[in-house]
């Protein structure tokens, strides 16, 4: 599967000044992380992905990929930084979290997670009484 640039630069043209070959070797990278999804939706969870792992090498290009959270208290004397922990329930979370590409990948792996599954079996495990109305052991207590 090809990495849709055309349709990245036109959705994404704050990574404008990043080199092609920049993003497609990032959307590689990114590939593994959405890969298997069988969403309708891969390519643009490939593209939000990649999104998400530029933003967060421009940041830290920046100065800006420190120590993710919230900075609960610092003291400049003799220097103590302290963090919050972080809001996520998980590091995935927490991670996809840092940037907004990242809270839409989020948002949208876990829309075309959702949805339950029926897996096969007889009518009557989900109910006290067999096909046809009898009750399980002919109605009768052993």
């Amino acid at each position: 599967m090809d990495f849709p640039l055309a349709k990245f630069r036109i959705l994404f043209p704050m990574f404008s000044a990043v080199p092609d070959e920049v993003v497609l070797s990032v959307a590689e990278w990114a590939q593994c992380y959405t890969s298997g999804r069988g969403c309708q939706c891969n390519e643009q969870l490939w593209m939000l992905i990649t999104a998400h792992l530029l933003q967060l090498r421009l940041n830290a290009e920046a100065g800006n990929g420190g120590a993710p959270g919230a900075l609960a208290s610092a003291t400049i004397d003799k220097v103590s930084v302290s963090f919050q922990a972080p809001p996520a329930t998980d590091s995935w979370s927490h991670w996809l979290n840092l940037t907004p590409y990242g809270q839409q990948f989020l948002a949208l792996s876990k829309i075309c997670a959702a949805g339950g599954v029926y897996v096969g079996g007889l009518p009557e495990r989900a109910a006290f009484r067999n096909v046809g109305g009898l009750s399980i052991r002919g109605g009768r207590f052993r």
